[in-house]
């Protein structure tokens, strides 16, 4: 059963790497490990058969525009897409046993800023098959405009990936190396709450982005903007505009009706996967050695996140999850106000420096935000016992407006586990510590968290996790049990099909498509 039911709940290292050596590409990896394998004895077609890459009709000319085809890769210069010259017509990328080169930025869609922005779907769609590898080098990436849709849809034995040039391509690319491009943005219709009522309803509605300028929000926290399956973006970051790097993956305003489960972020400069306003779910994410928040949500966002797996990189790291609510109106509405239901966090625990954003932590809730956190687990055990580090906070509520919202119940955590040497960190206003208000104690009640656990303890005698897996039976240092409850998120009655953490080994959703994961090694150099 789907543990991806936020519908229900509305009230309410080298860490486990395959191969551990020194430099070359990440692409190939022992095919034992957890990987990205390509099946690549499937063979779709392009524009025929001596030229598979990608092509279509200009409308404007009506010659045909196609990739050109070396033999192994296709290569699409400025001429066939670039942020001045987007695509206009829908675009299938095919399949084939190398990479397709993109020298610009593949842009779907014209940008629109002002005046009624095109309601999603009706503008191109860029279908990516499985099993296809896509290439980007320096400031170039992947945007898709307001209007327009991305589907791109693979399968556990054909994962899509979206890389580097020098991973894909010339096989350089290290197991950390960072910025050998930009990023995915997707702009969607839905609510931001950077825009009020009246300029949404005039049709005046056009935050920027980060990147190149495009614009994005509206009125539509349904809209849709595609699909991803079984897609792994890696090595992103890339300055696309000066001083403003992206992320893995961009949500801006992004509605729910886009469909985002079994995705992965790897080895990222920026955040993992940031969402700004809207309601996109993402079921099912991996976020492994993203250097700043692998998950980090603003400005009324408000879907769903979870399950999500999320390892921090040996050397560097900020947090498993930042929520703002916008820092300089902490009560602009609408409220930020997500769930994230069966996380699993692992922390380096590296500090800042050498740690490029920040210290290595687990979750904070800040500036205004709000969120439900359920049936998850923040664990710093990985990081004490084998980098020898001491831990870092592992849940923070900060400043005085969340603090207040989090003691009238609108910060809501329940089912999980926090263990680590500094478990928690701030208090409310009442006085009570958040460690209390974790476990509905101290000086009020706060009846919505339950069955939370609280250990500082990460000895290793501890078990918490084995591996990145859940454990069987959670236990401390001296073997005894330690007490956490699944929250009931599907509201049936009935917890039993319930789990605490991100993955169980007896049902590991993340094998066959997932880089780099391994859950027999930890942390090693």
């Amino acid at each position: 059963m789907s543990l991806f039911r936020r519908t229900v709940v509305v009230a309410a290292i080298c860490l486990a790497v395959g191969a551990c050596g020194g430099g070359g590409s990440d692409v190939n990896i022992n095919a034992n490990d957890n990987s990205s394998t390509t099946d690549n004895s499937v063979t779709n077609g392009g524009g025929n058969s001596s030229n598979p890459c990608a092509a279509y009709t200009d409308p404007a000319t009506n010659s045909q525009q196609q990739g050109t085809f070396d033999g192994t890769n296709c290569t699409y210069d400025a001429s066939f897409v670039s942020a001045v010259s987007p695509l206009v017509v829908d675009l299938t990328v095919p399949f084939i046993t190398g990479a397709h080169i993109f020298n610009d930025v593949l842009q779907v869609g014209a940008n629109v800023d002002s005046g009624a922005a095109p309601v999603g779907g009706s503008g191109p769609v860029l279908t990516i098959e499985a099993g296809a590898t896509l290439a980007f080098a320096d400031d170039d990436y992947l945007l898709v405009n307001r209007g327009s849709q991305i589907i791109a849809v693979g399968s556990p034995s054909r994962p899509i990936t979206i890389t580097g040039f020098t991973d894909a391509v010339t096989d350089t690319a290290g197991q950390f190396d960072v910025s050998l491009w930009g990023g995915v943005v997707i702009n969607g219709n839905g609510i931001t709450s950077q825009c009020d009522d009246a300029a949404r309803a005039n049709d005046n509605c056009h935050e920027l982005s980060e990147g190149k300028p495009s614009n994005f929000g509206g009125s539509d926290n349904t809209e849709s903007s595609g699909r991803l399956e079984y897609v792994v973006v890696k090595h992103t970051g890339f300055e696309a505009a000066p001083g403003d790097e992206l992320n893995g993956i961009t949500f801006n305003a992004v509605g729910s009706g886009t469909v985002v489960r079994n995705i992965q972020v790897y080895s990222t400069f920026d955040d993992g996967v940031e969402f700004f306003g809207g309601a996109v779910n993402v079921e099912n994410l991996v976020a492994l050695y993203v250097r700043d928040d692998s998950i980090d949500f603003t400005d009324g966002y408000v879907g769903t996140v979870g399950p999500a797996l999320v390892i921090h990189n040996p050397t560097d790291g900020n947090r498993c999850v930042e929520g703002d609510g916008d820092g300089s109106n902490l009560g602009l509405m609408p409220f930020t106000n997500p769930t994230i239901v069966n996380l699993t966090c692992i922390p380096s625990n590296i500090d800042e420096p050498p740690s490029t954003h920040g210290d290595s932590e687990g979750i904070v809730i800040r500036r205004g935000a709000r969120a439900s956190i359920f049936n998850s687990i923040v664990y710093d055990g990985h990081g004490v016992n084998f980098l020898s580090q001491s831990g870092n906070e592992l849940f923070e509520i900060d400043d005085s407006t969340t603090t207040q919202a989090a003691q009238d119940g609108e910060v809501v955590i329940a089912g999980t586990l926090l263990a680590g040497a500094e478990p928690t960190k701030d208090s409310l206003p009442n006085g009570d510590g958040i460690d209390l208000w974790v476990v509905n104690g101290g000086s009020a009640s706060y009846p919505a968290n339950t069955g939370n656990g609280i250990v500082t303890d990460t000895v290793p005698a501890a078990t918490i996790l084995d591996g990145f897996y859940t454990a069987a039976a959670f236990t401390d240092s001296s073997g005894g049990p330690i007490t956490v409850t699944p929250f009931d998120v599907d509201g049936d009655g009935d917890i039993t099909d319930e789990i605490v953490g991100a993955v169980v080994a007896s049902d590991d959703w993340t094998a066959g498509w997932t880089f780099g994961l391994d859950s027999s090694v930890y942390f090693l150099p």
